[in-house]
């Protein structure tokens, strides 16, 4: 079961990336990056829809818009892809969950979602 879920996963990165290859927006987007020594692209897949997050995140997790930015995100072959990052959290800080999404052309992908987020508490310049 473990070795079918492998597979299943590898074959799924390998559609993406060929999907975003064939498709001329996306190839546009790409562009190849120089990384860091020692640096590895870790393969994930992530769930993208044309369906607009927002409501159905509002309506079922009491999550907000709460930031918006620029943002590029790495995938195989050393490249890039440009998108819009966005971050929506139920407020509060006790019980709260958030979603981060990823956003190319009218795709809309989840890159993770959580629950207990608060704050950093360390200063600025501190280590982590």
């Amino acid at each position: 079961m473990y070795k079918k879920l492998i597979a299943i996963s590898l074959l799924a990165t390998a559609l993406i990336a060929s999907a975003g290859m064939m498709n001329p927006l996306a190839a546009q987007e790409q562009k190849q990056q120089q990384l860091p020594e020692g640096s590895v692209i870790l393969p994930l897949v992530t769930l993208c829809s044309p369906i607009k997050p927002d409501l159905g995140l509002y309506e079922k997790y009491g999550e907000e818009g709460f930031i918006e930015a620029e943002a590029s995100i790495y995938i195989p072959g050393g490249r890039t892809v440009d998108g819009k990052l966005k971050m929506f959290m139920k407020p509060g800080f006790e019980k709260n969950t958030f979603t981060l999404m990823f956003e190319v052309g009218s795709m809309h992908c989840m890159i993770s979602s959580g629950i207990n987020a608060v704050p950093v508490t360390k200063e600025l310049g501190d280590p982590m």
